[in-house]
């Protein structure tokens, strides 16, 4: 699958097109560390500690061996040579917390980033505006999508760290569900079908 989707230049407000697709290889993964990285341990050098990001230490080129298993799907956005944001989406193995759809199946979202480039207080760290906005929903958009076609009808899960709860919650519309202190006591959200069909 390979889809054009619109982000938003935030210098003109203007819409571009980047890519959005689902063919990532080991190649991508190192392109993404490489381009990221540096820049995130950079801006985290900067930042009180509430607001530094708690996935700088993440290696998207740890995950290589699990491109090929059927049960993930990662995604990738990219614009010219540079990758915009990562997914990773688990199929098995994650049932739904809300009561209301409480054991019924959905598609878990094991990690996401969008590049540092990208995030505004990063980006006000090292002095410098934010290049793009809508990535991280674009791959949100993904999930879902890919919730539907496995029949689970948009039921999509994931543990929030705090920094992204505004993001879950008021942007894309989740539903904070309760701290997993299985998890690090990170917050679980879950989407409906119908907050799903309204994303």
């Amino acid at each position: 699958m390979r889809v054009t989707v619109k982000l938003v230049e935030k210098a003109s407000g203007q819409f571009v097109d980047a890519e959005l697709f689902d063919e990532v290889t080991e190649e991508h993964l190192l392109l993404a560390e490489e381009q990221w990285r540096p820049m995130i341990r950079e801006a985290r050098r900067k930042l009180p500690p509430e607001l530094r990001p708690r996935n700088a230490h993440w290696d998207w080129t740890s995950k290589d061996r699990e491109l090929a298993l059927l049960a993930n799907t990662f995604y990738a956005v990219q614009l010219a040579d540079k990758i915009e944001g990562l997914l990773k989406v688990e199929t098995v193995g994650h049932v739904c917390r809300l009561p209301e759809q409480s054991r019924k199946e959905l598609v878990y979202i094991d990690y996401v980033e969008t590049a540092p480039w990208n995030i505004k207080v990063l980006m006000n760290a090292l002095g410098e505006p934010p290049k793009y906005a809508l990535v991280g929903t674009r791959l949100i958009e993904a999930a879902v999508r890919q919730s539907f076609e496995e029949g689970f009808k948009g039921r999509v899960g994931l543990h929030a760290v705090p920094t992204s709860h505004d993001f879950y919650i008021k942007v894309c519309g989740m539903t904070p569900v309760a701290p997993d202190p299985n998890k690090e006591n990170l917050l679980w959200c879950e989407f409906t079908p119908e907050q799903a069909a309204k994303l």
